[in-house]
């Protein structure tokens, strides 16, 4: 965890206040800041009056050794400078050492590369988690997705995606998945894909895509497309409902809108850029026909008949 920072009593000097602006808005930004967070919020219920800090740092070291006898990977020292931070230490020790799930969050607007234990590499678009099991990943490559992915598969053992609405399994492949709320689709890039949907399967090749939008008839097409155009920044729709393309505009700008009575079953087809709102905004609106404002704080899109 935290492999990439280069000092080892990194998480003593945040303790302690003493990151510097930039690394602590490196460190904010880090997948796994939010579990510091909750380690530190526990650790001020503990009571450090009768504490043994050598025992307890003799503890984590044993603990440490066994766990790189089996990886090559380092895991982070923990040295303390006070006793606070020997108990913060020990909860972080336990942390790491019971964990199995390893899991990796997009906020809005924002896109994360993420490799794989297998060199596998996946893509999460806005408002998307991923998670997996790192300790089983050799024996069973699985993610676990809501929101939206693009998968690079390296060639091995079975690798399935498995969201609320159905999962997709590959041997090695490029192929992009969503799966928000009722909305489901699979399209396959390269090589080959089994879509499994509620008790149905299709096998979709190189250039072949699937959808299902509320358990209705599912939705089959072809296309030429290399890779997703979300990875460039663009994001694009073929024949989707209103709703889904104002739900998207959500996700990547934090925004909210009213529709005041618009009929957001219409269904749409076309694109807006995913790093500038005033232009994605009169793209989808000036095509519709549809008048829109802007709150004060640019939070809230109120759209006009």
């Amino acid at each position: 965890m935290l492999d990439d920072k280069k000092d080892d009593i990194f998480l003593s000097r945040w303790i302690n206040d003493e990151l510097s602006p930039e690394e602590l808005r490196e460190f904010q930004s880090h997948p796994e800041y939010k579990y510091y967070m909750k380690i530190i919020t526990g650790a001020d219920a503990l009571d450090l009056r009768d504490y043994n800090i050598d025992m307890a740092l003799d503890t984590i070291k044993t603990k440490n050794d066994h766990v790189q006898d089996k990886t090559t990977k380092p895991i982070i020292k923990l040295w303390p400078y006070a006793a606070a931070a020997a108990s913060i230490a020990i909860i972080i020790g336990l942390f790491i050492f019971t964990s199995t799930d390893t899991t990796f969050t997009t906020a809005h607007g924002e896109q994360l590369a993420v490799l794989l234990p297998d060199g596998s590499e996946m893509i999460l678009n806005a408002k998307s988690d991923a998670s997996f099991n790192k300790k089983n990943w050799d024996s069973n490559r699985t993610v676990s997705l809501h929101g939206e992915a693009y998968f690079k598969v390296k060639k091995g053992s079975k690798f399935t995606v498995t969201t609320t609405n159905g999962n997709v399994s590959v041997l090695g492949t490029q192929f992009n998945v969503q799966s928000q709320g009722s909305y489901f689709e699979a399209v396959c890039y390269e090589g080959k894909v089994k879509v499994t949907h509620n008790k149905d399967s299709k096998v979709l090749t190189a250039g072949k895509a699937y959808r299902n939008i509320k358990n209705v008839t599912p939705e089959y097409w072809t296309f030429t497309d290399q890779e997703p155009s979300w990875i460039h920044n663009i994001s694009s729709f073929r024949s989707v409902p209103l709703y889904y393309v104002f739900n998207k505009l959500e996700q990547q700008y934090n925004i909210n809108i009213e529709t005041n009575g618009i009929d957001t079953a219409v269904i749409y087809t076309g694109t807006f850029p995913n790093n500038n709102k005033e232009v994605a905004l009169k793209t989808v609106f000036s095509t519709l026909g549809i008048q829109y404002q802007i709150s004060e704080d640019n939070k809230t899109v109120v759209l006009e008949k």
